[in-house]
């Protein structure tokens, strides 16, 4: 497998109002990082608590110690995001001066872990995350992929040992800052599925309801009629949720509820329609355009702003946008580490996890990642 290369941009002639490209800066990283979003209302957070459930399998286990490491108490310590780099928008809103957009210039592959937070407005940003998508772009053989990592896959978390992945942002945030935790997290992902990821990119399922409403809702072709009689509401009980098979338009509640179902299947089957969002997303910002933007870039920015973290810089933001909209829907790759991967497994503690199938993950990240 190649080693990805640092991306680094140029300047082009093109002059855009500084809000404008970073709406679109935003745009195309906000379709791939919306569905980390989704998870945030799965089924389980809400059949034991709605806020961070805490349970035999969902307490942090530290393997190497044989405890059990009451994540409630991290998070109330430590329930701040002083360490977290600003919202990417925060001091660009009032500058209007046009610039130049950059480009990529190199031909290195740039990999972001976007992750769902688990949480809600106006919460501490210190969470869990729900949902881990690896997206990657590759300017040079203009391809992107994307890869869904389960929640409940067990893996090594560096000096903290065997754990579900989606306390590794906890781990690292415990001790230091909510940026630590994401640093934390793309080790562990990278330490795993031995691959380089450079860039972490968090979001809160607020924002992506929000922003799906701004844009005027997507159109998902539904490819099984859904009819999840056991949908859960908020206060406990049931909201049953039916959707047709076939073409339908999604507002941002329903595309939320579409990819949080998943009592007719699995997690696997949600992850893949999570996907299924994410290229609806990604095909309704292409089509509205610059034009469509400029009517509606200055909410877009004010939604952005409380719900996204990253450490990308702007040039990077708005090079990978840049070189991700070349990209036609047919060079995207997208896997789920589903049951062909992955194999469950019950810890001596009793928690019901999954384990990596190495030899069969190995081909599948050389396939979308090299």
């Amino acid at each position: 497998m190649t080693s990805a290369k640092k991306s680094k941009a140029t300047k082009t002639t093109s002059l855009l109002p500084r809000w404008l490209s970073w709406a679109l800066g935003i745009a195309f990283l906000v379709t791939a990082v919306s569905v980390s979003s989704l998870a945030y209302l799965t089924a389980s957070a809400y059949w034991d608590s709605p806020f961070n459930p805490l349970d035999s399998n969902d307490g942090v286990a530290i393997a190497a110690q044989g405890e059990l490491l009451d994540i409630e108490s991290i998070l109330g310590n430590n329930g701040t995001d002083a360490g977290l780099p600003p919202a990417v928008v925060t001091e660009l809103v009032a500058q209007n001066e046009p610039f130049l957009v950059p480009t990529l210039e190199s031909t290195g592959r740039t990999n972001i872990l976007v992750m769902g937070i688990d949480r809600r407005p106006g919460e501490p940003y210190l969470s869990r995350t729900d949902s881990m998508i690896v997206l990657s772009i590759d300017p040079t053989e203009n391809r992107a992929a994307m890869l869904s990592i389960p929640r409940d896959l067990y893996v090594t978390i560096p000096d903290y040992g065997q754990n579900r992945v989606n306390t590794a942002f906890v781990y690292g945030a415990q001790y230091g800052s909510p940026a630590q935790g994401a640093e934390l997290a793309m080790e562990t992902v990278s330490y795993n599925l031995g691959l380089p990821i450079h860039h972490y990119l968090t979001i809160d399922f607020n924002t992506f309801v929000q922003a799906i409403d701004t844009l005027g809702g997507i159109d998902v072709d539904v490819p099984t009629t859904i009819n999840d009689t056991m949908y859960p509401d908020m206060n406990y009980g049931y909201a049953p949720l039916y959707i047709p098979a076939g073409l339908n338009h999604f507002d941002g509640e329903l595309a939320l509820k579409y990819a949080r179902t998943r009592h007719q299947d699995s997690d696997f089957h949600r992850a893949a329609r999570q996907q299924q969002v994410v290229m609806a997303v990604r095909e309704r910002v292409l089509a509205q355009g610059v034009n469509g933007l400029l009517q509606q870039g200055p909410l877009l920015l004010n939604q952005f702003e409380e719900g996204i973290r990253t450490d990308l810089s702007p040039g990077q933001m708005l090079a990978l946008a840049s070189a991700a909209s070349q990209i036609p829907a047919e060079n995207i790759d997208t896997a789920v580490l589903d049951s062909n991967y992955v194999t469950p497994y019950t810890t001596p503690g009793g928690a019901s996890v999954l384990i990596l199938q190495g030899h069969l993950v190995g081909p599948l990240i050389q396939s979308l990642f090299d």
